[in-house]
């Protein structure tokens, strides 16, 4: 199967990347590295050392994969130009969509950074479907969005659309969207851009409302050149990756609130295998399919001790720490998801998140010293009821270049 991957760089991109060039033989990627310069803007950086770019780990995978090949694209996908040339160069089946601004604080540090990630996202996904209408109308897009899109709503998050009756007449509308950032925000534009598509040009579509990740490996990582980046800092982290880290730099771990916020969560090995197998068994022609990804759901307490026992068990005691919750959201509330299409496709789990915390703090503590100057990063510097953040995330990298005018209009110094 012919494929693209956009965002290959990231945290998910990477790893997707060398299970496709591994089951298929080769696979295309593009990245600009931008994650990497807005995670270094706010004094951020990858937990684990990773190649310099993406020609070098594609290299270095063909070493330990001989006759598998990665072929890299280096640019901008905001550029339309740019999006149609590798759309039309490589003409894939399948597009696999990870290329968009990721983090809900980041897009909470100011208006900057709220604008920054809306039109970088909205942007980039329109001109991949336009790109592919013009040069793979039949091709499928593997969209990755969020089961943030939906919010904590007090009825059950179905897969797809959900039939209503309102006086007295009956229609199916899409589930409710009621997201929680600036972010997520961007990712309904985002899910109603793809499925307006679909409306008018009939395109093939999967709409992938993805739970939150957790981990370090997947089983094409078989050398420590291979590994992905990992982010456990509180702008770029994601709650058990940050537990982990918590738990070797200070042995406590800072529980947001209440602890009950509830969400879905899967490890990155069954978020690989999962968007692998949606690539492997696409939509019909024509069909916009909407898929809850996830294994199971947990409050943030709950996390929190399971990282404390495997902790203990490794060596690491904790105590927990109750702070202010950063966001704007409910502390307690009703939470349960639709998710039949991945099992009825053949998904299950590969291992226990007590299997994957284990080996991410066995990983984290093996570099400790690479990340351990960041370690005042963990705690939360972003309030989504502060419109204008901490000094130190004015971020003069993305200032310069969002285009003419930003610098002067919010007026920050060089």
């Amino acid at each position: 199967m012919k494929a693209i991957i956009l965002g290959a760089d990231g945290y998910i991109g990477w790893p997707m990347a060398m299970k496709m060039a591994n089951e298929y033989g080769e696979v295309a990627v593009v990245d600009n590295y931008v994650t990497r310069k807005l995670v270094a803007d706010v004094g951020g950086t990858s937990a684990l050392p990773i190649g310099k770019d993406l020609k070098q780990r594609a290299e270095n995978f063909s070493k330990h994969f001989p006759g598998k090949k990665i072929y890299v694209e280096e640019g901008d996908l905001r550029s339309p130009s740019f999006v149609e040339a590798v759309v039309k160069k490589y003409k894939p089946e399948v597009i696999v969509h990870l290329a968009q601004q990721r983090s809900a604080p980041y897009s909470q540090v100011s208006a900057i950074h709220a604008l920054y990630t809306q039109t970088n996202n909205v942007a980039t996904n329109l001109n991949v479907i336009y790109a592919m209408k013009k040069h793979t109308p039949k091709g499928h897009l593997l969209k990755m969005g969020t089961m943030g899109e939906y919010g904590t709503p007090n009825i059950v998050i179905e897969e797809g659309n959900m039939e209503i009756e309102y006086k007295g007449r009956k229609d199916k509308v899409m589930a409710p969207r009621a997201p929680g950032s600036f972010y997520h925000l961007s990712k309904v534009f985002d899910t109603y851009n793809v499925a307006f598509a679909n409306r008018i040009w009939s395109m093939r579509a999967t709409d992938v409302m993805q739970g939150v990740v957790y981990g370090t490996r997947t089983e094409e990582m078989i050398d420590e050149g291979l590994r992905t980046r990992l982010d456990i800092d509180a702008i770029w982290g994601t709650v058990i990756n940050k537990y982990c880290a918590q738990l070797i730099a200070w042995n406590k771990l800072l529980i947001y609130g209440k602890g009950l916020m509830t969400r879905g969560f899967l490890s990155l090995q069954d978020s690989i295998n999962c968007l692998f197998l949606l690539a492997e068994n696409p939509p019909e022609e024509g069909e916009y399919r909407v898929v809850n990804q996830l294994d199971k759901i947990y409050n943030t307490y709950q996390l929190a001790e399971i990282v404390q026992k495997i902790g203990a068990e490794m060596g690491y005691k904790s105590t927990f720490e109750t702070i202010e919750d950063p966001r704007v959201e409910k502390q307690e509330h009703y939470y349960e998801v639709t998710h039949e299409i991945l099992p009825r496709l053949g998904f299950a789990p590969k291992s226990t998140m007590e299997e994957q915390v284990r080996q991410m703090i066995s990983d984290l503590a093996a570099y400790k010293k690479y990340w351990y100057r960041k370690r005042d990063r963990i705690k939360p510097n972003v309030y989504w009821k502060d419109t204008d953040n901490a000094a130190s995330l004015k971020s003069k990298w993305l200032l310069k270049h969002t285009g003419k005018g930003y610098a002067e209009d919010f007026k920050v110094s060089e």
